[in-house]
């Protein structure tokens, strides 16, 4: 875990460090330490102790005495002694509590105080009042460890025999960290951005300048990683990515624990110190920290909010205020994280991570037993200025949260100089020359791409990606398919890409492939040309958005069942463009030649065709009003997938143009909205639809997607479950040219069955009611409507070990079957999480 950590926190940073001052408060009678404890040094840059009454005071070569107040208790003065780095301060309660005239004069109660606050939002939150603002900002991240508190001694470790100590092994690992911190810090970053904001666009940065030690262009995984939320007015709260109820909201209400502590004041403007905790501390969704809310108008100035879990995180969020608008603008924010050791697991980067307490081997005696490693942590700081409130604003592509400039990774000194708020040290230059040269030494950013890619389902070349997708595969048709593809990259061009695959069946003996090209006409708008030409199976009854991203699995189960298709030869030209970053859409002209693989013949006005051209126009639009995206140097890149989102797609064959058989029209559209509650579970709710008419083959019509093969017995049908499919809809059962379809999926939280095995339950209910014209058209393949609604329901245990899991599904309803075993789906899941 040591070496996950550090490669955890490689990716994000940037600060100072210096002398630093650090001690525990404690009440004397209990020896229980005392949470939020004001620290006030003679230099005036005070903290509070966190929830285990622990406090660190950063830059303290010039502190020479502290306060330390508590309410209820008697204040303190300690006189720093010179070569003193950790002070255990204990605490006498006091008969006198503290501001008890001061605070009734305000109010009644805490909680009262917590009402007006969430009350007075409306004309407190900059977004509630402001029409428009603007300002730049200046973020520096770090990784390090305060390098006095590292004993450097090389831990000698010995092994008990029989009374007697035996050397085992010698651990430098304190010392070389020392070493390496007395040179320069672990890590080191910075980013100047430009941010605004107006009430019908929305907020927007920009990333001005960026610079990630080691690294010549910058990680865009990491950057739109959110650390914490923007304002602490939201009503969840974002930490590392979790979401949070935020104590300042009508839900917090219920589920945190308030009390003030004192009326802390600063120049002319006073504050209630409150301190929040949660009620149900089982509860992994809670958070506890201070709020600082104004005496006269409620308004945050401050608010500290800390999780104890995998990692210690404390977050602080200042706001200025401004007199002109009567408003405490955001001004600062800073989160400091490191290794925690509550065994509870915390969701970051898409993974669960775990800490548990090793057990101490009592056969081993160290030396040195200090682990360094314990001591690093990341630490990030943004400063905002040159703020500007209702300013005349125009934002350019609505919908784009972050937009980066083609130059940000190759800002000088000069420009930096423009947006530091705080100078870099020359620790912190020694880290950007030592991460240079140690990223390059070790190939990191290569490997990184390659990791990158990998991912994406590509093994990338120095001119063309090979495409993963297409090396081996396996269908009832073609028993196993196997194949190459190929893509050019950026290094090739990043305007013209060329793209292609050919493969094999080994059952029909067949060569199939596909050859393409696209060109950007429009970086802006995400606009491409392109133009490809196929020779393939292409599944009987299937329907695809053309909109939908490129999906990569490893695993696709329900091809395995998969034996009805058509041979095509389809040539396609296809225009895409974003109409805004949250509404894209693609054009499609296509002329294509169709030959059902299996005994088919469709019958229009006395005439049999067993083959047939079609030429096809299909305009899709996908509309994702609430994912956030950012602007790459090279591409668009989503952010955060918001939901709902909604596809519609529509098609008109065009007879008699270039040879075209048959005139029919088709609609589609598609909903799909996912709940993720606080509590880490997960709800989907799917709805797609089609509707269809003309002179329209059973290749064309909607399958409704099923997936339970042929077979006498349930053993017999044992395979793999889709991810969207009928489970207990045996293949060619049911074609419909309309339907609409609905599932709901509710996702439990894993539940912990030992320390590696953590499955998770799903309950899953799918419906579909369709209807077909003209059955008697299609001659050759015996299949029903489903005009009486389709209904079946089931449950998934997924992740039991590797990815894998089971699932059973029972059909139910009108076309519930007269065998009671037939009605019955048991199969596989696969589910196979990769994090990014």
């Amino acid at each position: 875990m040591k070496s996950a950590l550090l490669y955890f926190v490689l990716f994000f940073t940037t600060l100072t460090w210096s002398q630093t001052i650090s001690g525990i408060v404690k009440d004397r009678k209990t020896n229980k330490p005392l949470p939020f404890a004001s620290i006030e040094p003679n230099n005036g840059s005070g903290t509070i102790t966190d929830f285990d009454g622990q406090f660190v005071l950063e830059n303290a070569n010039d502190i020479t005495l502290i306060q330390v107040g508590y309410i209820g208790y008697a204040p303190l003065e300690i006189t720093i002694t010179p070569n003193k780095s950790f002070y255990t301060i204990l605490m006498d309660q006091s008969m006198v509590v503290l501001d008890e005239v001061v605070l009734n004069s305000y109010v009644k109660s805490t909680e009262e105080i917590i009402k007006k606050a969430i009350a007075y939002k409306k004309t407190n939150k900059p977004e509630k009042i402001l029409d428009s603002y603007s300002f730049k900002a200046y973020h520096k991240l770090l990784v390090t460890a305060p390098v006095d508190s590292i004993n450097p001694a090389i831990d000698s470790i010995y092994v008990r025999d029989n009374g007697e100590l035996r050397l085992k092994e010698l651990d430098s690992t304190n010392f070389n960290l020392k070493k390496q911190l007395t040179r320069s810090h672990l890590y080191i970053g910075e980013e100047a951005s430009s941010y605004k904001y107006t009430k019908d666009n929305g907020r927007q940065k920009t990333i001005n300048a960026i610079r990630m030690a080691g690294f010549k262009e910058p990680i865009y995984e990491v950057l739109g990683l959110q650390f914490q939320s923007f304002s602490f007015y939201d009503s969840d709260y974002i930490l590392l990515e979790n979401e949070y109820i935020n104590p300042l909201s009508a839900l917090g209400l219920k589920k945190y624990n308030y009390k003030i502590l004192e009326v802390t004041k600063d120049g002319a403007s006073s504050a209630f110190m409150i301190y929040y905790s949660p009620k149900d501390q089982s509860q992994t969704q809670g958070l506890e920290g201070v709020l600082y809310i104004n005496t006269s108008t409620y308004a945050l100035q401050k608010a500290i909010a800390q999780t104890k879990e995998v990692f210690d995180v404390k977050a602080t969020q200042t706001f200025k205020y401004h007199p002109e608008e009567n408003i405490w603008f955001p001004h600062s924010k800073e989160i400091k994280i490191k290794k925690g050791d509550t065994p509870k697991s915390l969701s970051f980067l898409g993974n669960r991570f775990e800490i548990r307490k090793g057990q101490q081997d009592s056969t081993l005696v160290h030396s040195n037993p200090q682990n360094a490693e314990d001591l690093v942590y990341l630490i990030s700081e943004e400063h905002n200025f040159d703020v500007a409130l209702n300013p005349p604003i125009k934002i350019k592509r609505k919908g784009l949260a972050i937009k980066i400039e083609d130059d940000a990774y190759q800002r000088d000194e000069v420009f930096w100089n423009t947006f530091r708020t705080d100078t870099i040290t020359p620790l912190g230059k020694e880290t950007y020359v030592y991460m240079d040269s140690l990223v390059d030494q070790k190939n990191v950013e290569p490997r990184l791409n390659r990791t990158r890619k990998l991912l994406q389902g590509y093994y990338p070349t120095k001119y063309f990606d090979f495409d993963l997708r297409y090396i081996l595969k396996y269908n009832n048709y073609e028993a196993f398919r196997l194949g190459l593809g190929a893509i050019t990259n950026n290094n090739f061009s990043n305007k013209l890409f060329l793209n292609g695959y050919a493969v094999y069946g080994t059952l029909d003996q067949k060569f199939k492939y596909s050859y393409g090209a696209t060109t950007r006409l429009s970086k802006e708008y995400n606009t491409w040309l392109g133009i490809n030409y196929t020779d393939d199976l292409v599944e009987s009854g299937s329907s695809k958005y053309i909109t939908d991203k490129r999906t990569f699995y490893l695993f696709e189960p329900r091809l395995f069942n998969i034996s009805s298709f058509y041979a095509t030869k389809n040539t396609s030209v296809y225009l895409d463009h974003d109409f805004t970053p949250k509404l894209n859409s693609r054009l499609q002209f296509s002329k294509s030649f169709n030959d059902p693989t299996y005994n088919y013949t469709y019958v229009l006005d006395g005439q049999n065709y067993n083959t047939y051209d079609l030429t096809e126009a299909t305009l899709s639009f996908q509309w994702n009003p609430f994912s956030e995206y950012m602007q790459a140097q090279e591409e668009k890149r989503t952010l955060k997938d918001g939901f709902p989102q909604f596809t519609l797609q529509v098609s008109q064959s065009l007879p008699n143009v270039m040879d075209g058989d048959f005139n029919f029209t088709k609609f589609n559209f598609k909903a799909f909205y996912v709940k993720r509650s606080l509590n880490k579970t997960r709800t989907e709710i799917l709805l797609n639809s089609g509707f269809a008419f003309g002179d329209i083959p059973l290749t064309h019509l909607y399958h409704i997607s099923p997936n339970q093969p042929d077979g006498s017995v349930i053993m017999d049908r044992f395979s793999v479950t889709g991810r969207e499919s009928f489970e207990t809809m045996f293949f060619d059962e049911f074609f419909s040219d309309r339907f609409i379809m609905g599932q709901i999926r509710h996702t439990l939280r894993p539940f912990k069955i030992s320390g590696r095995i953590r499955p998770q339950l799903a309950l899953i209910t799918r419906s579909v009611i369709g209807d077909i014209s003209n059955i008697e058209n299609h001659v050759g393949l015996n299949f029903g409507s489903l005009n009486k609604g389709y209904f079946e329901s089931g449950v998934e245990l997924n992740r039991i070990l590797a990815g894998f899991g089971l699932s059973f599904f029972y059909r139910h309803g009108a076309y519930h079957l007269p065998t009671f075993d037939d009605n019955i789906s048991f199969k596989f899941t696969y589910y196979f999480g990769s994090g990014f």
